[in-house]
């Protein structure tokens, strides 16, 4: 009997340690949740992801010579299109002999530093830049659906110099005008400086041929006279 009874004792402790050992394990509380929130997509509205997008605004504005309109306007339109963007709209006005406009360019908020960096290089090479304006604003984008990227919108306002009087004189004839009237202004010192000094010299010669010469001649003589009248 005593045999029997340890022998039920070592069978029942070997059934129970072999169920423990092969029971699955139990995460603790929280684990499960805490590893689902690790891997879930964060989103700022609950259950609609959103992102952060930038919205640039920009506004140059260029004052050009004459005649360089045309060409400024072609670079920046093909400036645009290199950037990956494109010219929304093109406003062109011809005023009192010089151009004005107004070029409104889309881009990728990526490319607008560059985009302006160069906007810049190409107005001053051909005028002066006057003015340049950044407005930039974050926005949350939803992602439920794809959209298309956002553009920013650049400004760009450009005039020509208005020429100052009727007649404008051609840019080859300018360096020979620059030096006729050079030529000029050195005649004008010259006149001013000249003409007084010429009459002061013919002062000098009529007053010595007419009073200094007459005077030293008439001592001259009063000597000559002098002798010959002790001579006799």
């Amino acid at each position: 009997m005593v045999a029997a009874v340890i022998l039920g004792a070592v069978l029942i402790s070997l059934i129970y340690y072999s169920s423990i050992a092969n029971k699955p394990h139990e995460s603790f509380y929280g684990e499960g949740s805490l590893l689902e929130w690790a891997l879930m997509p964060k989103s700022y509205s609950g259950s609609v992801q959103s992102q952060l997008s930038q919205i640039i605004t920009e506004t140059i504005e260029g004052e050009l010579e004459k005649g360089a309109f045309e060409n400024v306007v072609n670079s920046l339109v093909a400036l645009t299109e290199h950037k990956g963007g494109y010219v929304k709209s093109l406003r062109m006005t011809y005023v009192d002999g010089a151009w004005s406009g107004q070029l409104i360019c889309k881009l990728l908020p990526e490319n607008v530093t560059s985009f302006t960096f160069k906007v810049r290089e190409i107005i001053d090479a051909n005028g002066t830049v006057t003015y340049i304006n950044i407005s930039i604003e974050e926005v949350e984008e939803p992602q439920q659906q794809p959209q298309e990227p956002i553009h920013s919108t650049i400004y760009i306002n450009l005039k020509e110099k208005k020429p100052q009087g009727g007649n404008v004189i051609p840019a080859s004839l300018a360096p020979v005008v620059e030096i006729l009237s050079k030529g000029l202004i050195l005649i004008a010192q010259g006149v001013l400086i000249g003409v007084p000094i010429c009459f002061a010299s013919l002062g000098v010669v009529l007053l010595v041929n007419r009073g200094l010469l007459p005077i030293w001649k008439s001592l001259l003589k009063k000597p000559k006279v002098a002798a010959a009248a002790s001579a006799e």
